[in-house]
């Protein structure tokens, strides 16, 4: 795997541009072994992230000339969206889409994933930017990302209390969960990020469910009484 010149977890002050005086604290994590434990606190594991990234980058890459101009970006996210829900939906993720995000939930842990697909991924000195605008929906949502001490009276309708991650994935295979802001439709400062894949040739093989692994079959044969 890829090491930084830089310290692995970084917490810094980024100032939104749109809104000089708010400024945002963020929590960066990219050694392997602080995001992995990052991510097993948020019950996911970073092979499955990481299983989740490789459907994405699948059909993202089925994509032919005779496919529309979008294509490739809506087959990564459709297919995306199936394979978060896919790999973590059971004891403890819930399939949710509330204000129109699709997105799974865990409600024991007030946390909620979404998929997204961006421009760039991984880089300390660039914040992700998605590739398609993000609805009213989205924003109200990551509200929480922002006030999430602040007491919420109706938090069950408004969903406030419940921090956003999104799953993000570039077109080179990179990979972050992260927690942004959103503000005019786009994402703002993230104010936790946390790298999950540097691209497929960095990464060590994901290894696979046990479902998925090959079965040896050993036909048994028995001689015939007579």
């Amino acid at each position: 795997m890829t090491k930084s010149i830089f310290a692995t977890t970084n917490a810094v002050m980024k100032i939104d541009p749109a809104y000089p005086a708010r400024r945002t604290e963020q929590t960066l994590r990219s050694d392997f072994d602080d995001v992995e434990e990052r991510v097993k606190s948020l019950a996911l594991t970073v092979s499955g992230l990481r299983r989740v990234r490789d459907v994405a980058m699948a059909e993202r890459a089925n994509v032919t000339l005779l496919h529309a101009a979008n294509a490739a970006g809506a087959f990564a996210y459709q297919y995306g969206v199936w394979a978060l829900r896919e790999e973590f939906i059971g004891e403890d993720w819930t399939l949710e889409r509330p204000g129109g995000v699709e997105a799974i939930v865990n409600l024991s842990l007030n946390v909620r994933i979404a998929f997204a697909n961006v421009d760039r991924c991984c880089d300390q000195f660039h914040s992700p930017v998605p590739i398609s605008g993000k609805g009213s929906g989205a924003e109200r949502l990551c509200h929480a990302n922002l006030f999430e001490n602040l007491p919420v009276f109706t938090r069950e309708e408004s969903g406030l209390g419940i921090r956003l991650f999104y799953l993000m994935v570039d077109p080179a295979g990179r990979a972050e969960l992260s927690r942004p802001t959103i503000q005019g439709g786009t994402f703002g400062p993230c104010v936790e990020r946390n790298f999950v894949s540097f691209g497929s040739e960095d990464d060590d093989p994901a290894p696979a469910r046990p479902e998925d692994l090959p079965v040896e079959f050993k036909p048994t044969v028995t001689r015939r009484a007579g």
